[in-house]
């Protein structure tokens, strides 16, 4: 359907310009490591109040691996 494709390029849109902007961010060195976690976990928390739907778990679990990925304490 022309509208779930739209909000599901929506979604990507953003989450790709806000991972982008993340990393650039920390890139240019005006967040820190714990900063860009921060930001990570506070999106975390955002998105759990929709875990209960398949979108919100697939979002959560975007941003885990995030946490895990490049902005792991265990890099």
């Amino acid at each position: 359907m022309p509208g779930d494709a739209k909000a599901i390029g929506s979604g990507l849109a953003g989450g790709a310009i806000a991972a982008a902007l993340l990393e650039t961010l920390f890139d240019k060195q005006i967040l820190t490591f714990e900063e860009a976690r921060e930001v990570l976990s506070r999106a975390l928390t955002q998105v759990r109040v929709h875990s209960s739907c398949p979108e919100g778990w697939e979002a959560a679990r975007v941003i885990g691996e995030l946490q895990r990925g490049r902005f792991s304490h265990y890099r």
